[in-house]
């Protein structure tokens, strides 16, 4: 009589709940990826356009507080900010006229370099850096201009905010090493526009209204609104576009059907917003 020996292995049932087991393991393994994936994507973007706002913030206080400055503050602004031709596409500068806004989204100003050590929008030195070594309350003969401006990109909402810089003599000449050129300084942003905080014939010394139109009145503050927008799309789930936006519209007084309002929508692809807002005092402008 032959006898078999016990025969060794998985039987079918065995193998196919072995298999369900493993599978049910493999799915949850793979959600908790794609969730921390989805996770960190928010968070990186989230992170992008608050440091994007954070530097606007600097950049524009550490520039728009420089408008109007003068080395020897006895000196009438007339007479350290004389005439000047268009230059940076700021256009013509009248005399004594140090900040003007020349689009919605553009404002230029004028200042004398402060010492030797001062940097433009660019980095750049002062050309006269080696007559600013006498010290402070001498005459400067160098006059610095910026332009800080939105640009938008040709195929897309998305722009950055530029700067536009040329140092002149006290004539309004472009000094040699220091003629016109153009820098980017932050990306990731979809709308930009500045408005000026203005005081009144009758109190010169507070802020009356902000307006961002052409004004004679006097310009103490200049007040920005930044609209960031994440390099990322796919990252809102369940915000609709209208919600996403309706902080910006409120502070910009833009309604759901204007222009900008539209393009906005329409160029959206389900990316984070961030809305940055506030104000530079313009200390050297104050009386």
């Amino acid at each position: 009589m032959k006898r078999y020996g016990l025969q060794a292995g998985l039987s079918l049932v065995e193998l196919m709940v072995a298999l369900a087991i493993s599978s049910f393991l493999i799915l949850g393994v793979s959600q908790i990826y794609i969730d921390n994936k989805r996770s960190y994507l928010f968070q990186q973007n989230q992170s992008e356009s608050i440091e994007g706002s954070r530097y606007i913030l600097l950049l524009l206080q550490q520039e728009l507080s420089k408008a109007g400055y003068r080395r020897r503050p006895d000196e009438q602004p007339e007479a350290a900010f004389p005439a000047a031709p268009n230059l940076a596409g700021c256009g013509t500068f009248s005399a004594g006229e140090t900040i003007k806004r020349t689009a919605l989204d553009s404002v230029c100003i004028r200042y004398q370099p402060r010492d030797h050590l001062e940097r433009n929008c660019l980095g750049d030195l002062p050309a006269t850096a080696t007559l600013l070594d006498d010290g402070p309350y001498t005459s400067a003969q160098e006059i610095i201009i910026e332009r800080l401006w939105f640009e938008k990109e040709s195929d897309s909402e998305s722009g950055s905010v530029k700067c536009t810089r040329v140092h002149t003599d006290l004539a309004g000449a472009p000094l040699s090493d220091r003629t016109p050129s153009t820098a980017e300084l932050v990306t990731g942003l979809v709308d930009f526009r500045y408005e000026f905080g203005v005081g009144s014939s009758s109190d010169d010394r507070s802020i009356s209204r902000y307006t961002d139109g052409s004004t004679g009145d006097p310009i103490l503050a200049v007040r920005y609104t930044a609209l960031m927008r994440s390099s990322n799309a796919n990252q809102r789930e369940a915000i609709d576009t209208d919600t996403a936006l309706k902080k910006w519209q409120d502070l910009t007084g833009l309604e759901s059907s204007d222009a900008k309002a539209l393009a906005l929508k329409a160029d959206d692809t389900r990316q984070l917003y961030h809305v940055s807002q506030s104000s530079v005092m313009l200390r050297n402008l104050m009386p």
